[in-house]
């Protein structure tokens, strides 16, 4: 698989606090397996990252992974809280795309009108990227109007692969479950993602998330959300819809 959201860089945001445990979190990814990482801190507009920062640390940890005998592909990104002027942001590079393409992870508020993830998605098209909404499940305005007209604006979709895990009645009552398997059964959703934080707080799930799709899904569709679409990232171009 490959994840296009985590937080394996340490000392960055709330994810990893030091370069083992940016190895651990690596290390328990491949061994469910992923086999390409893109790794994206937050940027927040009163928070903002360092791109010299996330590019300088992401070598030390490549070179780390490497000792250890990791086989995984790493690459960089953000996660950015959405606001009106980061597009200017994005022009200037003081917010990274992923891999380096027109390719942009966006996340909003839990709470955030449908009207506000609407102009998101067109500004964002509008100035010549790609937005990708990150963890899609967790957004009120999504969960009530679904996804079909975002994707129609040229939004991507990505879903979160530790839902997938979860098991018995609370399953069954978990609106964010249901949202996912609902989103994938009716091929709305472009890529799946850990948003691995930490070894103890949400570590990287996504063994059982591989199999969910695989067992329950088009092995086209699966192959494309799985892997597929993430090259797309890396050639920096359009997937079809």
């Amino acid at each position: 698989m490959f994840d296009i959201h985590s937080h394996i860089i340490y000392h960055i945001d709330d994810g990893s606090r030091d370069i083992e445990e940016s190895v651990k979190l690596i290390e328990d990814a491949v061994s469910q397996g992923a086999t390409d990482i893109i790794a994206t801190p937050h940027y927040y507009i009163e928070s903002p990252t360092d791109p010299v920062r996330i590019r300088e640390k992401l070598s030390e940890i490549r070179a780390a992974v490497m000792a250890a005998g990791i086989d995984v592909r790493l690459y960089e990104g953000n996660e950015v809280l959405y606001f009106d002027s980061m597009t200017e942001r994005l022009k200037t590079g003081e917010i990274l795309t992923l891999a380096g393409s027109r390719y942009v992870l966006i996340e909003f508020y839990p709470l955030e009108s449908y009207s506000t993830i609407r102009k998101c998605v067109r500004n964002v098209r509008n100035s010549g990227y790609r937005p990708v909404i990150a963890h899609a499940e967790r957004f009120k305005g999504l969960r009530e109007n679904g996804l079909r007209e975002v994707i129609s604006m040229g939004a991507y979709i990505q879903l979160s692969t530790e839902p997938l895990s979860r098991r018995g009645l609370g399953a069954i009552l978990d609106g964010e479950t249901k949202f996912i398997k609902d989103a994938l059964k009716n091929r709305e959703a472009h890529f799946l993602g850990t948003d691995m934080h930490r070894t103890g707080t949400r570590p990287p799930v996504l063994k059982d998330a591989v199999r969910w799709a695989e067992k329950h899904l088009d092995s086209g569709y699966a192959s494309q959300i799985l892997y597929d679409n993430a090259e797309c990232i890396l050639k920096d171009i359009e997937i079809e819809r």
